[in-house]
């Protein structure tokens, strides 16, 4: 199984996340990955792909992705181009992960309208394929039109495109269009199982074969030498994201919505949702989600809110150590 892992976040702490990548490399994780919100002070990133060019020019093993991008805020054309620049700075290590986004003020900033953001999506993905595998491009859709397009540098093959996204458009676009659904770390187990059955459904009616793609997995993950540390860590940082974020005004899909969990109790918040504890707990965790999701690339995300630099590299040395060693081949 592979580990990968989102770290520190926010402009002011970009040196921050370099390091954290830079030392997850030596130790062993095949991948580090940068989230998009905007507005939110320190906290996310507004310009992923961005961020991630300067990591590429620091490391040379790990694989870089987007989870994820807000694709109706940029031009395809724009995101094909920078996806293979990306690529070619990064030797090939790049995954464009894509969802159609949910907040009313990040779309009110881009000005971009929330109605029908799943057709210029659609569109949008559709364009970006084509842009990366065919010499010219024209193509006339309702939301982009392009005539004889070309774009410079171009991969040597279409980059992988993991797309989010809970209702069952998405996830019919991520069996049609994607390479890979890959669920953020807001559901629990029941939800998560739902719609990959949904997912899985959809792949089998265009005739994929289900082994062959690959079951990422984003998990909320604290871990710490003891399970009353981690649990402590989480109730301080963690909980910020659902009472402040998720829950308290950002129209997340799942969280006040389809899901009425409390958002304020991290007993029954993370129950089948989370990863907390000391090592051991946290391998037990893990191999629940494996067991019944077929997880095979899990992606921690360990920055809260307030949590220390120092902290996460301190997860990093842990799940390196201690955990990833109990699955691996």
């Amino acid at each position: 199984m592979k580990f990968g892992f989102i770290g520190t976040e926010g402009g002011h702490f970009y040196q921050e996340f370099m390091d954290e990548v830079i030392r997850a490399e030596e130790l062993g994780f095949d991948s580090a990955w940068l989230e998009e919100h905007h507005g939110v002070k320190d906290h996310y990133w507004p310009s992923p792909m961005m961020c991630l060019a300067g990591v590429a020019t620091r490391t040379s093993q790990i694989v870089l992705g987007t989870d994820i991008i807000v694709l109706p805020f940029y031009h395809p054309v724009r995101v094909a181009e920078d996806a293979a620049t990306l690529d070619v700075m990064s030797g090939g290590r790049f995954i464009l992960g894509a969802a159609i986004g949910y907040r009313p003020d990040e779309f009110a900033l881009y000005q971009a309208p929330l109605k029908m953001r799943g057709a210029r999506y659609v569109e949008a993905l559709t364009l970006i394929r084509r842009l990366w595998t065919e010499d010219t491009v024209s193509y006339s859709g309702k939301y982009y039109q392009v005539e004889d397009a070309r774009i410079e540098p171009r991969p040597d093959q279409a980059l992988p495109i993991w797309l989010g996204g809970w209702g069952d458009l998405s996830l019919e676009r991520a069996a049609t269009l994607g390479d890979a659904w890959v669920p953020g770390p807001t559901a629990d187990l029941e939800k998560l199982l739902d719609c990959q059955d949904t997912y899985r459904e959809h792949l089998i009616a265009g005739g994929a074969e289900i082994e062959a793609v690959p079951t990422p997995l984003t998990r909320e993950v604290v871990i710490a030498e003891t399970d009353s540390q981690a649990l402590e860590l989480a109730e301080r940082h963690l909980l910020v994201n659902y009472r402040d974020e998720y829950g308290g005004g950002w129209q997340h899909p799942l969280i006040g919505s389809t899901d009425s969990t409390d958002v304020n109790r991290i007993d029954t918040l993370s129950r089948d949702r989370f990863i907390i504890g000391s090592p051991e707990t946290c391998i037990r965790q893990i191999q629940r989600f494996v067991d019944t999701f077929g997880m095979d690339h899990l992606i921690c995300r360990l920055y809260f809110p307030g949590m220390s630099h120092t902290h996460i590299m301190t997860e990093l040395e842990l799940l390196a150590n201690e955990v990833m060693p109990a699955f691996k081949e």
